[in-house]
């Protein structure tokens, strides 16, 4: 009995570990605030990923407005997304420069990009929005 619990314990070790080599790694969750009227700065994230996997979309009254990426970045007229550190990846520090009317409930949402798959990884809400 002991030498079966053992055996199981020891599968468990070695294999395991290669279960997970491949795990690719997710962003989520993109946390960000407005540190000045017009920048909205990422403040932390879940894991350093590649801004080649990621965008951007900005809504205004849930009607889109402006999309960056991917990769994220670039800017337009009412949206702009800067790498602060430089290093291709999105990071704390990083930001975005968003110009909006002081009307409307705005929406910036991160998503991330994995071949099959396409999911939120951050979003912020601003405005003239309901609680709900």
């Amino acid at each position: 009995m002991v030498a079966g619990i053992v055996f199981i314990i020891l599968l468990g070790v070695v294999f395991l570990p290669r279960m997970f080599v491949n795990q690719t790694s997710v962003a989520t969750p993109v946390t960000m605030a407005f540190t000045t009227s017009t920048r909205l700065e990422v403040l932390s994230v879940g894991a350093f990923v590649s801004l080649s996997k990621l965008d951007a979309d900005l809504t205004r009254d849930n009607s889109p407005v402006a999309t960056l990426g991917p990769p994220l970045g670039g800017s337009n007229a009412t949206l702009a997304f800067t790498d602060a550190d430089r290093d291709g990846r999105l990071s704390p520090g990083d930001f975005f420069s968003v110009t909006a009317s002081s009307t409307g409930c705005y929406r910036l949402t991160i998503s991330q990009a994995e071949p099959g798959s396409k999911f939120v990884v951050g979003q912020q809400r601003w405005g003239l929005c309901s609680s709900t």
